[in-house]
């Protein structure tokens, strides 16, 4: 088995299952849910919804509390526990002569990010087509003169952003759930690792913004290139991880 075919498996196995659906439709559900009582006022109101309300809409509910606490958590359910599940069931004895240690060891990279990446970006672009077809009918038509803004552009930016921290978040708890061996880590790693971050930013370094979990969602006017400074980030805080995994999982794979 090649390099390509390993890395190919791996994603295969990593966007059919049934933790990447779940962790799509998971996000659509944080979303809808976190914006629903603005929602409800609105419907409620006699007025038209402005223009544009479709993507506003989900703008307001990406910077809820809701989804905060959902990110670290959704990442985590496609593959974050797959190496760990490879070498407690025996399957990584059959599988590793086939593949060898840099391929496998590559695959396994590559889906983990991959997957805790799309499905925030995935549940993103889902609730905003559903929000198109519920809320455009409802909203107010331009104006003369009025230029519509480029909110679909802002959405996609806001997703990419999203797109690398579920990368990050994914692959920070496959990289502990490697060190320890322990298939729960996956889950609760990166969980811990976020808000430790943000209880450290809110409540003793509060100039520390480049380790602020919040600012990689919404970037303030600090960041030099606003959303691309923290997509720049996030790559290399990712690539870092990567090595620490790469790591670790060469000497697990020793013992096999």
């Amino acid at each position: 088995m090649g390099s390509n075919a390993a890395i190919q498996s791996d994603i295969k196995r990593a966007l059919t299952g049934r933790g990447f659906l779940a962790g799509v439709l998971g996000m659509t559900l944080v979303i809808a849910l976190s914006a629903m009582e603005g929602f409800i006022k609105l419907v409620q109101s006699p007025q038209a919804l402005p223009n544009g309300y479709h993507a506003q809409w989900i703008m307001d509910a990406l910077s809820s509390d809701w989804v905060t606490l959902a990110i670290p958590i959704l990442c985590a359910l496609p593959f974050t526990t797959a190496f760990v599940d490879d070498i407690k069931s025996g399957f990584i004895k059959q599988y590793l002569h086939r593949s060898g240690r840099k391929a496998y060891i590559k695959g396994k990279l590559v889906a983990c990010g991959l997957s805790g990446g799309l499905v925030l970006m995935l549940g993103i672009l889902l609730i905003y087509g559903l929000s198109v077809l519920i809320f455009t009918p409802m909203e107010l038509a331009l104006t003369e003169g009025e230029t519509a803004q480029p909110y679909f552009a802002q959405l996609l930016l806001t997703a990419a952003t999203l797109f690398f921290s579920g990368a990050f978040w994914s692959l920070a708890g496959f990289t502990f759930a490697a060190l320890t061996m322990n298939r729960y880590m996956a889950y609760a790693s990166s969980f811990i690792l976020y808000y430790v971050l943000i209880i450290l930013n809110e409540r003793y370094f509060p100039n520390l913004y480049v380790l602020y979990p919040k600012e990689w969602l919404f970037p303030s006017d600090v960041w030099v290139l606003g959303a691309w400074s923290v997509i720049a980030l996030l790559a290399e805080l990712t690539a870092i991880v990567c090595v620490g995994f790469a790591i670790v999982a060469q000497r697990r794979l020793d013992n096999v």
